[in-house]
């Protein structure tokens, strides 16, 4: 077991660029805000790919029956509730080829304003997805946390003030970057390549015995252990870790900036 303690300071700048279903709505008013919940369900034979994009918002993603995809959107804040329009007139969500977009798209990632990376907005809108396993998910939000369990597709994930959850068979590659959070993956049959980005926040990733990677780690403040054996390289004010595991047949990158980083095998061993 590879372990190494540093303790160093580093005040950073973070910024990051995270860059025809049926519908059912139900909306309730308080004193000072909205709620309204907003259920879609499509069919799942010609959809390949998720995509979802949030300001303000969690997004959970489980596996589920292979022939359909459901959401319930609960929305809270300031709303301006659309009747008559597709959710309410709340986010969009439209199929494109064979991908599903869900989300505001005024804020799609290249043209969402920088006041939403510094505060929040008006609104917020937490989605919970069922889909089948095999679907490609690429989610992000900027205020959120992201889980997802069981989706064993090509996995993108990304936020700026949210943790990072992921729990996948692992046959496909995983990208999971945050600024402001946790990441956390484990694979529970396979390993078939990721890259963690974290700012302010660690990294825990947990592997089956026979996963076989090639670690290329950067980090400068926080602990390191390793249920793996590993060459580590120190420099003042940095850290690299690297080193082949079973082969080294698909990459694993980590870039932590304040951060433990973990890494360890399913048995604990």
């Amino acid at each position: 077991m590879n372990r190494l303690n540093r303790t160093l300071y580093l005040l950073p700048i973070a910024f990051a660029a995270i860059a025809c279903g049926r519908a059912e709505g139900h909306v309730s008013r308080g004193r000072d805000a909205t709620s309204a919940t907003i259920n879609r369900t499509w069919p799942a034979s010609q959809i390949h790919q998720v995509k979802v994009f949030e300001v303000d918002g969690s997004i959970s993603v489980e596996a589920g029956p292979a022939e359909a995809i459901t959401l319930v959107a609960s929305a809270t804040g300031d709303l301006e509730i659309r009747k008559g329009q597709e959710n309410d007139g709340l986010f969009e969500t439209t199929i494109d080829g064979d991908t599903l977009r869900i989300g505001r798209r005024k804020h799609h990632r290249r043209g969402f304003h920088l006041s939403f990376l510094f505060g929040r907005s008006e609104k917020r809108i937490n989605y919970v997805l069922r889909v089948p396993a095999t679907i490609s998910l690429d989610v992000s939000t900027i205020n959120g946390r992201i889980v997802t369990r069981g989706v064993d597709g090509g996995t993108e994930a990304a936020t700026v003030n949210g943790t990072i959850d992921v729990e996948t068979d692992g046959k496909n590659e995983l990208t999971a970057t945050t600024v402001n959070g946790r990441v956390k993956a484990k694979f529970l049959r396979s390993f078939g390549g990721a890259r963690f980005k974290t700012v302010n926040g660690g990294v825990e990733a947990t592997f089956p015995n026979d996963a076989s990677f090639n670690v290329d780690l950067s980090q400068v403040n926080g602990d390191f252990e390793a249920s793996f054996p590993l060459s580590i390289h120190s420099n003042p004010g940095s850290r690299r870790v690297s080193g082949e595991v079973n082969g080294g047949r698909y990459e694993l990158k980590i870039v932590t900036v304040n951060g433990d980083v973990q890494l360890a095998r399913l048995n604990g061993m």
